[in-house]
């Protein structure tokens, strides 16, 4: 019973989400979706910021919440040998100032954490925002997104029910075998459902788009899973109810989305998407 009402909470917060999302996407207005996805971008800062360096006051998470913000609207609308420098000025901003405040010795594990993960979250949102900018369907924003929903709630379900092989119990020891060839059954199908169904494009791409997405998903939400241990955290935050905070939400889009971004545009190459 507890575990229903956990699932139900879940998906009680999920769809509002998945709803704004659509919106989004199918309203098409340029400046919308770069915002909306750069102020998705700087939550996910906010809360980096006190996994990295829990004594950070507001005003240092505000910093690179909007640094990261700026950076995530810039790879979606700059040219990218732009977009590529902004993404390294936040994270080198706030570790030079780790690095001043804690000394070198103390902070370099903080500076690569917070440089890593600024990084990710421009790239990530902004070419989420590039995607939609990109293309000319709205549902080619879906397809990180339904291969990140799909393949974790498939894993979820199948690791549940026949889990016996843990896939990394030292960093969560929930994630088993069986769970993760599910996760990449379904992100395959949300790949599909996204990409083929609702965008068009060949089935065979997408089920290639599709297992490489799932398998990065999983790097995504395992590496996560790390920082959080190495912090001492269950969760990155407690917006999100039933799902902990952004960083818990969007971990494995973070790592999906640049792997689309990049097939979709070899392919692109090759073929009429």
């Amino acid at each position: 019973m507890k575990s229903f009402n956990s699932l139900a909470v879940r998906v009680a917060v999920a769809v509002p989400g998945i709803g704004l999302f659509a919106a989004v996407a199918f309203l098409d207005i340029r400046y919308l979706t770069t915002g909306f996805f750069a102020l998705i971008a700087a939550f996910c800062a906010a809360e980096a910021v006190t996994l990295f360096r829990p004594c950070s006051g507001i005003r240092m998470k505000a910093l690179l919440a909007v640094m990261v913000a700026g950076s995530s609207a810039a790879v979606a609308l700059l040219e990218p040998a732009v977009s590529i420098v902004l993404i390294l000025l936040p994270g080198a901003l706030i570790s030079t100032v780790w690095i001043l405040g804690d000394g070198v010795n103390n902070a370099r594990r903080k500076t690569a954490g917070i440089t890593g993960i600024s990084v990710a979250l421009a790239l990530g949102f902004g070419l989420l925002a590039r995607l939609r900018l990109d293309f000319q369907s709205p549902w080619v924003v879906f397809i990180p997104l339904l291969i990140c929903w799909l393949g974790d709630s498939l894993a979820y379900f199948a690791g549940s029910a026949f889990g016996r092989h843990k896939m990394a119990p030292s960093i969560s020891p929930a994630k088993s075998w069986e769970g993760f060839f599910a996760g990449v059954a379904g992100a395959v199908g949300g790949a599909l459902l996204a990409g083929t169904v609702g965008a068009g494009f060949p089935l065979i791409i997408m089920v290639v788009i599709g297992a490489a997405g799932g398998i990065a998903a999983v790097t995504g939400d395992l590496l996560e899973s790390a920082m959080k241990r190495d912090a001492g955290v269950k969760d990155s935050g407690a917006f999100l109810r039933g799902h902990g905070g952004f960083l818990d939400r969007f971990d494995s889009i973070l790592a999906v989305v640049p792997v689309v971004w990049v097939l979709l545009f070899l392919f692109r190459r090759v073929v009429a998407l």
